[in-house]
């Protein structure tokens, strides 16, 4: 079959269509509202992986570029600059903060959205670089570490998600061990032979870690065919391995699952209760199961994780309630909150800096809750500064003295400059 030439405009949909689906010949894997084969940046990004050959994924990488960069002109660019300049000759963003903006009870943002930042994305780092704090302030933030992964081995209490932090495994290497044993010749089944898949198998390392996210978050094969581009035959042996490995909570997510279509909501984080009234009116696991009662499913079965993204309303809360009665209280303003993160700016000070390590981290390492206690398995987190923009973070170790965090930033400095 031959077509016209033509040039194309990436920002139709009917061309992209024409383009991804009848000229090159890649497979449907999602559609629109409509039932229209869908093109838009997610479904072109996983696309990438059911390319046939090198120029087709040459020609797909060059529209995800082409799309993302659509993306920063068209979702961050306006916002910046319509921002609001200051007494102090500085332009500021505010947004909302929505209590209730989310299923889980996380806060969601918006006008603009302060929560939107592409930090893994290619422009990423040029994003970050528009931020920075005005003279005689820094601009700081504190992230749990790994936060997700901790709850869900606390409340869950899996022995395998566990023994990443009571034996010291590498999380991404146990999990390759277990999706692609085949591809890791003389690899056993000890603390230092996995970890080592790091160094000697980086590829497959990086491998396991789509699937996870797409298993962890009520996926199946079908997904790991559609986004990743396995064949039917690996991604049913990913999916079965993972299953295998994570067994315990497995059954611990189908257990509160039960109870939600009993009750009619799930208990996560907090006493917050996510309803689910369609659970209880369907037959679960079946073939018959509705669509709208399994995304119902899904969604409460990631709330009972992503619900404890509230520790970090919690965190900042009981931090601010320090600030206040400390005689930093007009040295310390809040910034923002994302998910799983807390940013501050703050007087660019030496005491103040310690001042807020030590206290800002005592808060977030908070693990009252009966359900996440733990003797050994400790929720925690770290302060990073972010100079001269956002872009560059000199990380702070917990509890570090006022003399090793001078010398942290000296050398951060020193080390910039010579780069420069």
């Amino acid at each position: 079959k031959t077509f016209p030439q033509v040039t194309l405009n990436p920002n139709s949909p009917k061309q992209l269509v024409v383009l991804l689906y009848e000229v090159l010949g890649l497979p449907v894997i999602e559609k629109t509202k409509t039932k229209q084969p869908a093109t838009g940046a997610d479904v072109i990004d996983k696309l990438v992986n059911h390319a046939k050959d090198l120029m087709q994924k040459e020609l797909m990488n060059a529209l995800n570029e082409y799309s993302k960069a659509q993306k920063i002109l068209s979702t961050f660019i306006p916002p910046f600059e319509e921002g609001v300049v200051k007494e102090d000759g500085h332009k500021y963003l505010h947004g909302s903060l929505n209590l209730g903006g989310t299923v889980s009870g996380r806060l969601s943002s918006s006008d603009p959205n302060l929560q939107n930042i592409p930090s893994g994305s290619t422009y990423g780092k040029l994003i970050k670089k528009c931020f920075k704090a005005p003279p005689g302030w820094l601009f700081v933030g504190a992230d749990f570490n790994s936060l997700e992964d901790y709850i869900s081995a606390l409340t869950t209490n899996d022995p395998n998600k566990l023994k990443v932090y009571l034996e010291g495994y590498d999380g991404h290497c146990l999990r390759a061990f277990s999706y692609f044993p085949d591809r890791l010749p003389g690899i056993v089944d000890t603390v230092e032979s996995i970890n080592s898949i790091k160094v000697k198998f980086p590829e497959v390392r990086q491998d396991s870690k789509a699937p996870t996210f797409a298993l962890t978050y009520q996926g199946m094969w079908m997904t790991l065919v559609k986004n990743c581009g396995f064949t039917e035959e690996v991604a049913k042996q990913i999916e079965r391995n993972y299953h295998e490995l994570y067994k315990v909570s497995d059954a611990w997510v189908q257990a509160k699952l039960d109870e939600a279509a009993q009750k009619g909501f799930v208990e996560v984080a907090f006493g917050l209760r996510v309803r689910t009234p369609l659970l209880s009116r369907s037959i679960r696991g079946s073939s018959y199961t509705p669509y709208e009662t399994e995304a119902e499913g899904r969604t409460a079965g990631n709330a009972l994780g992503q619900s404890y993204g509230q520790l970090t309303n919690r965190a900042l809360r009981e931090f601010m309630k320090k600030v206040r009665v400390s005689p930093y209280r007009n040295l310390i303003k809040p910034v923002a909150m994302i998910h799983d993160a807390i940013y501050l700016m703050i007087a660019d000070r030496l005491d103040v800096v310690t001042w807020v390590n030590k206290e800002l981290v005592k808060a977030m390492q908070w693990q009252e809750l009966p359900e996440i206690q733990h003797d050994t398995v400790k929720i925690g987190a770290g302060l990073e500064i972010f100079y001269p923009t956002w872009a560059n973070a000199i990380e702070i170790p917990n509890d570090a003295k006022s003399e090793e965090i001078y010398r942290l930033c000296r050398e951060a400095v020193s080390e910039k400059a010579q780069a420069a």
